[in-house]
């Protein structure tokens, strides 16, 4: 796949009436990528089609790389071309009458969703992107204190500027303040939001 979408879902029932499709969709999602399975049989589809779910419209251009089973959620970790598989995940929930929250990541495309309002299982608000040293030594205390790492993700806005502070003496009031204060060719701040 070209441009990678990093989605992790979590389906869980929201209410006792949901509890019996939960059961169902953790036995399927067992069922059909157990541990050990290899990429090609590991694709979103065959969930779809093992289980008769109509694909109708859907794109299902998506690979599972891992899979989490609690007690009370299940996560799929997903490679998705380009974007999330949002229609699909929703026709997956839907066909299990289960409930979903949405995490995903390209880029590359300037897509960072979080449909988790409340946290409950996916908590990413923001995330911190440092793509290149400034000639200057404008941010060589930032960039030393973060020993050769890039990506940081934050859970609050409170979090994130708690750390620039830290980490590079850059002060701001807000994610917004610290977006105007950073050179985006250098550093970039990116919110999760939820466009559904």
């Amino acid at each position: 796949m070209a441009n990678i979408c990093m989605d992790t879902v979590v389906f869980f029932a929201a209410s006792d009436t949901q509890k019996d499709g939960f059961f169902r969709l953790k036995k399927a999602v067992t069922d059909c990528y157990p541990p050990g399975i290899t990429v090609d049989d590991a694709r979103l589809c065959r969930i779809f089609e093992q289980n008769g779910i109509p694909v109708d419209g859907l794109c299902l251009r998506s690979d599972i790389t891992d899979v989490s089973l609690e007690d009370d959620h299940i996560t799929l970790y997903c490679d998705s071309a380009w974007n999330p598989m949002y229609e699909a995940y929703l026709s997956l929930a839907s066909h299990f009458g289960v409930c979903f929250e949405l995490e995903a990541e390209e880029s590359g495309c300037g897509i960072y969703i979080n449909t988790d309002i409340n946290g409950t299982y996916l908590t990413t608000q923001y995330k911190a992107y440092l793509s290149e040293r400034p000639e200057d030594g404008s941010l060589d205390i930032l960039f030393d204190s973060s020993h050769g790492d890039t990506d940081f993700y934050f859970d609050s806005e409170k979090a994130l500027l708690q750390w620039f502070r830290k980490r590079g003496g850059i002060a701001a009031n807000s994610a917004q303040e610290l977006k105007d204060t950073l050179d985006s060719d250098y550093v970039s701040i990116h919110e999760f939001v939820n466009p559904y």
